[in-house]
This record gives structure tokens, sequence and C-alpha cells, in this order.
């Protein structure tokens, strides 16, 4: 038969390795397994037959890849190339959804494994790629950014140009 102390001992032991594996657990389901969302930027025409003049929007569309549901917040833009990085100026800004709009989703919105959210903002001269960031995303309620990957952004600035020509503030 084992002595009182040696049961507490083995009690204690039991406890702090379930207490370890729970710890352990809780970092890997908050840090290591969050939610993967994979965000998308192009520039798009709505296409259908009561829309004759094919209104254009600027698209951001972000597709939750799970494991689990995330909360996405609010569009952001920030502008980092290197020499901005590496003198710890970089400048963001949050982007202004627009809530008139009634095919864009809107924000904050729970977005499920394998559910999608689209955010359509206004496409004209004066739009988000008047000027010129390098990232564009979205951001959830943990403070995790979600940005589009840069190819996109730069086919969009390609297409703006095309359309409506370099501004003064590009070439700065």
């Amino acid at each position: 038969m084992m002595s009182t102390e040696n049961i507490a001992l083995a009690i204690s032991i039991a406890s702090a390795v379930i207490a370890s594996l729970s710890l352990g657990w809780n970092i890997y389901r908050d840090v290591v397994l969050r939610a993967r969302v994979r965000v998308s930027f192009s520039i798009v025409s709505i296409i259908h037959e009561s829309l004759p003049d094919r209104p254009r929007y600027l698209s951001i569309s972000a597709t939750n890849f799970g494991p689990g549901p995330v909360t996405l917040s609010m569009p952001c833009a920030k502008n980092a190339p290197l020499w901005r990085r590496i003198a710890r100026k970089t400048k963001h800004a949050v982007i202004n959804p627009d809530y008139t709009n009634p095919l864009s989703g809107k924000l904050p919105k729970k977005v499920e494994v394998g559910d999608k959210l689209d955010l359509l903002l206004p496409y004209k001269k004066d739009c988000l790629l008047h000027a010129r960031f390098t990232h564009v995303g979205l951001s959830d309620y943990f403070g995790r950014m979600h940005w589009a990957p840069r190819a996109q952004l730069k086919a969009a600035y390609r297409q703006y140009h095309e359309e409506f020509g370099r501004s003064e503030e590009h070439t700065s």
C-alpha cells in the first residue's frame, strides 16, 4: 500500500502533466492552428442583362481555408517598399468600405471554413488605386493582416494606368 505522501506526489505529477498538455494545446490552437485566409484583389465588371453599361469595381475577396472560423473586420492598405521598411516608415491606411452597394459584402463578417467574402469598392479616377500602396488586404479580430498577392495589386495598377493614365502621385 502507498503512503499518503506518495499518493499526493502522484496526483501532483498527474495534475502538472494535464496542465502542461492543456497549455500546449491552447498555444497550438491559438498560434499554430489559426485560420488561413486567402485574399485576392482585382478589377471586376458586373455583367447582367439589367445593367447594360457593365459597372466596374475594385474587388477584395477573402476565402477562409480553415481550420476554424475567422471574423474579418477591416479592409486596409499599406505602403511598404523596401526602403520604407528599412527606415521603419511604412504608411498604413484604412479603406472605407462601400456600405451603399447592395452587391458588396458587409463588415465585420464571420467567415466559416470554405466561405467567401466579396467587398466591392468604387472604381474611378480617384479610387484606392490613385494612391500608391504596396499591400491591400483585410484584418481580423485578432489583429492579423491577410494581404492579397502583390502581383494582383500590380496587375490592377497596370490596368488602372492604362485606363486613367499616371497621376503625379504615382511618380514620387
